[in-house]
């Protein structure tokens, strides 16, 4: 298991306020296995564990932040640089 990889405060305030509005948002993000997943939910909660942080939404899911790669259209700074060749087709 690798690393955990502390976030930008920046982009952990945009987590928190979607998780305040429980709106539906896009999320991008890596599996502990390396699966590329996109996913429309709600953002449930933010939590710490071990000193690694996550993100629950309300489908179930629990996201460790660092694997995350974008919220709506709002990038990790992590993955600065990074090119979405998805298609919402």
């Amino acid at each position: 298991m690798e690393s955990y990889y502390p976030i930008d405060c920046g982009f952990y305030d945009i987590l928190e306020a979607n998780a305040t509005l429980k709106k539906y948002v896009k999320v991008q993000y890596y599996t502990d296995i390396h699966e590329f997943i996109t996913t429309n939910a709600v953002i449930k909660s933010l939590t710490t564990e071990r000193g690694e942080e996550f993100m629950e939404l309300a489908t179930g899911e629990k996201i460790r932040l660092d694997r995350v790669v974008k919220i709506d259209e709002k990038y990790n700074p992590k993955y600065n640089g990074y090119q979405d060749f998805t298609c919402d087709c």
